[in-house]
């Protein structure tokens, strides 16, 4: 096993009675796409910001590239690239300006820089204007571009998509597909599931501060249940099948179930018996296993 980019155990955050994230254990491998899913206020911003050292924590604690995660821990600092959720830029900079001078704070060239203005679309003309004339998905592409184009060990990267259009995303996500291939570690928290889906090796879905699922894509599938849609030739009693999982529509001729995997050999076998006609297993999205999360 490769080492850990990012290691927590047990941490927590609370504001007074308010729990922001509790007793989080969670294991980052070098080199992978991580994905941290959750809906607003699910403490996915309080996790980045306790790894970055920006917080510190109410219990628990936080490993980053092997050094201790902590308010001052500034060593680290120059190995990671940070993508804020709520991103704040000097308004009276332009944007050149801007990049540059972050260069200088991280002590990293900006090897990266060109190639990620380049794809991401980002003009000479738009870059020598000042940030405050910037709409809402320019300023987005400088936030990415300033994360990443110090080719840091580690980028965290908060809701990175908010704010891009189709065209952009899309190649956002082969930046990040790219930058795998180099061996950076990626960790960025999103709400829109078919993003994480369609970028990380693996997943942890946050609910209420605790972490609920982790996990690839693929195994978070396997163990989702299965909708089977089932067509039969002649009136049928729905009440023969529920053994095998939860009849969810029915009719005279056809019944949806939602069936765990290792029930569907069974169930097969069962509608074997019976005038079927049709028979459609819908694998389960990553979407449909995070709504059943938070039922």
């Amino acid at each position: 096993m490769s080492s850990a980019a990012i290691e927590t155990r047990g941490l927590g955050k609370r504001y007074g009675r308010v729990r922001a994230l509790e007793d989080l254990s969670l294991r980052v491998e070098e080199g992978e796409v991580f994905g941290f899913l959750g809906p607003n206020g699910a403490g996915k911003t309080t996790t980045i910001r306790l790894l970055l050292g920006l917080l510190r924590p109410s219990a628990g604690a936080a490993t980053v590239l092997g050094r201790a995660a902590a308010p001052g821990a500034a060593e680290v600092r120059g190995d990671l690239g940070y993508l804020p959720g709520e991103l704040a830029l000097w308004p009276a900079f332009t944007g050149a300006h801007t990049l540059a001078f972050l260069e200088r704070l991280s002590g990293r060239p900006a090897v990266d820089r060109a190639a990620l203005v380049g794809r991401l679309g980002l003009t000479t003309a738009e870059l020598d204007r000042a940030v405050h004339g910037y709409s809402d998905g320019m300023k987005q592409k400088l936030g990415i571009v300033q994360a990443l184009q110090c080719r840091p060990k580690l980028a965290l990267l908060d809701e990175p998509t908010k704010g891009l259009d189709p065209l952009v995303q899309r190649e956002f996500y082969a930046v990040l597909a790219d930058a795998r291939r180099q061996g950076m570690t990626i960790f960025f928290s999103s709400h829109v599931i078919s993003e994480a889906e369609r970028v990380c090796d693996r997943v942890g879905m946050l609910r209420a501060g605790k972490l609920v699922s982790v996990g690839t894509v693929e195994e978070l599938r396997r163990a989702q249940r299965r909708r089977v849609i089932a067509v039969f030739g002649d009136d049928v009693d729905a009440a023969a099948l529920a053994h095998f999982g939860e009849v969810v529509e029915r009719e005279a001729r056809r019944v949806v179930l939602q069936v765990a995997q290792e029930e569907l050999p069974a169930l097969v076998a069962r509608l074997g018996m019976m005038p079927l006609v049709d028979l459609v297993v819908e694998p389960p999205s990553l979407e449909e296993v995070f709504l059943e999360r938070y039922r």
